[in-house]
Parts: C-alpha cells; sequence; structure tokens
C-alpha cells in the first residue's frame, strides 16, 4: 500500500534525486529542491522502507487560487513504480490540503497527458492543453515600430489600475481560463515579486484622452535568475478586438524583448492554447521555439 508524507528536511537528498529523474538529468545534476516560498511538498513510497519513488508539489498562485483551486505544478513517480498507485496517493494528499484550506481542489500544470483511465480512477479531467514556446535570441527581434499617434509606456499607479482591469477584460475575455478582473486584482499582480509594474507594457493611443488599446505583462522571478536561467516569462499579452490585425501585437512582443534586453535577460517564454493555431503561427513567425506541451488537469 502506498505511503504518503510530506517533505521534510532530512529529505533533501532523496528529493534531489527524484527530480533528476523527473528531469531527466544524472544524479550529480539533479535539482537542488529550492522550492518557491509557501510551497509543500509530498513523497511517497510503496511500501514502508527504502527511499521514496514519487513526488508532487503544491505552489502558491494567485490565480489558481482566486478560482477556488490549489496549484500542483509538479507529479512525477519513478519508472517500474507507476502500477503501484502512488500517483493517486499523491493527489489524494495534496487534494486532501487543499480542502483543508478551504479551497474546492486542484488544478495542476504538468508536462505530461495523462492517461483517461488514471483521470477517471482519480476523479480528475483534463481542462487545457498549451504549448510553451521560448525564445533565446532576443537580439534578432527589431525595436517595436508603433503607428503614429501610439505610445507603450508603464502603468502609473493608482491610476491606471480601473483603465487595466477594464481593457484587460475585453482583451483577454475569449480566453480559455478567463477570469474578470478588477482594480484590487490588477494591483495584486504588482504586490508580487515577480510581476512589478515596472515590467508591464501598456500600448496606448495618445489623447486627448488616451486610450488603452493593449498591454504585455513580463514576469521576472528572482529565484529563476538565481538559478542561471536569464528568461522573464509573459503570462499576459493581447491587444483590444477592434485593433487587431494592424501590428500591434508584434509591437508589444518587440517591445518586451527590448525591456527583457535592458535587464540583461537572454530570453522570453510564454503559453499558447493548442487548439489556437493562428497564435502558434504567429508566435513561430516571431522566432519562438515551442518546446513542449503542458496539460491542465483538475481535481
Amino acid at each position: 500500500m502506498a505511503k504518503v508524507r510530506p517533505a521534510g528536511a532530512k529529505d533533501r537528498e532523496a528529493l534531489r534525486k527524484l527530480t533528476a529523474q523527473a528531469f531527466g538529468l544524472s544524479a550529480a545534476e539533479g535539482l537542488e529542491p529550492k522550492p518557491p516560498p509557501g510551497s509543500r511538498v509530498w513523497l511517497a513510497w510503496p511500501g514502508e522502507e527504502g527511499e521514496p519513488a514519487g513526488y508532487c508539489r503544491m505552489v502558491p498562485d494567485r490565480e489558481t487560487r482566486a478560482r477556488g483551486r490549489a496549484c500542483l505544478d509538479g507529479l512525477f513517480v519513478a519508472r517500474g513504480r507507476r502500477r503501484k498507485g502512488l500517483a493517486r496517493a499523491l493527489i489524494g494528499a495534496a487534494r486532501e490540503a487543499a480542502l483543508q484550506d478551504g479551497l474546492e481542489g486542484l488544478w495542476a500544470y504538468l508536462p505530461v497527458d495523462l492517461p483517461g483511465e488514471f483521470l477517471a480512477g482519480t476523479g480528475g479531467r483534463k481542462i487545457q492543453g498549451l504549448r510553451l514556446l521560448r525564445h533565446e535570441r532576443l537580439d534578432e527581434i527589431p525595436s517595436p515600430s508603433l503607428p503614429a499617434g501610439h505610445r507603450i509606456r508603464p502603468p502609473a499607479l493608482p491610476v491606471d489600475l480601473a483603465p487595466l482591469a477594464a481593457l484587460y477584460n475585453e482583451a483577454f475575455g475569449g480566453m480559455w481560463n478567463f477570469r474578470p478582473h478588477g482594480p484590487g486584482d490588477i494591483a495584486a499582480w504588482f504586490e508580487a515579486t515577480d510581476t512589478r509594474p515596472e515590467n508591464c507594457l501598456l500600448l496606448e493611443r495618445e489623447g486627448p484622452p488616451a486610450e488603452g488599446v493593449g498591454m504585455a505583462l513580463l514576469a521576472i522571478d528572482p529565484g529563476r535568475l538565481a538559478a542561471g536561467d536569464r528568461a522573464a516569462y509573459i503570462p499576459d499579452i493581447g491587444v483590444l478586438p477592434a485593433h487587431r490585425r494592424r501590428g500591434m501585437g508584434r509591437a508589444l512582443l518587440c517591445a518586451a524583448a527590448a525591456h527583457a534586453r535592458a535587464r540583461g535577460l537572454q530570453a522570453l517564454e510564454l503559453i499558447a492554447d493548442e487548439a489556437d493555431e493562428e497564435a502558434r503561427r504567429f508566435y513561430r513567425g516571431a522566432g519562438f521555439e515551442e518546446r513542449g506541451t503542458i496539460c491542465v488537469y483538475e481535481w
């Protein structure tokens, strides 16, 4: 019978070995387990003794939590142990913790397409398939070219909170994971360590009155930089429907690359809906390479 418990300080070496297996590294290259503050890790054994054969990780994520779910960003069971009920037990432990926190369950972002039989047996379902894209040649992206009468600037707080919320709701209302945002939600972005207001790009038509027509938000994670990956992630980039197909999206993308270069970054990452071939073609045309699939699950 599977045994699961929270990981502690004494499990550091065992967790390092498991992460090495999960990411296809040698034992010597194993990742140092330094989860983000507020994260929780569980380990699983197929019996009472020996080293753990699986783990899962729950991380704090404001958008997932706003939907009443905890965020699971890692689930791994070693080969040869995957029919021992370890994954089921890990999900059960994480879901129970979410329920104890007053949440409804889990959302998991995993780079694997879980079998339908497993999902049915654990009470889960696949919500969405996403593609991860990365650009590592930022110097090849040209400077932004804006139509006359337009500019890109960082938001001014707090006066831009309400306009940004309105812009977000109109620009991203058709997204698979859309959740209406108010000024307080936008303010919460800028209270996080990775999404500061100076890393938000507001594209607007100059007035009077000025009108926001697009935006891009860069997430620059200090922990990721410290680990040697000088990349920024773009969780949100979009243009109002009435202003699309006029080069605005490309201008925002170019501005994001220039902003990243100015901060000494070397790469940009973003995700696109697996079914949105138009968006994926746009990013590939801008030099992004698809690096894999991320599946979103719910329990």
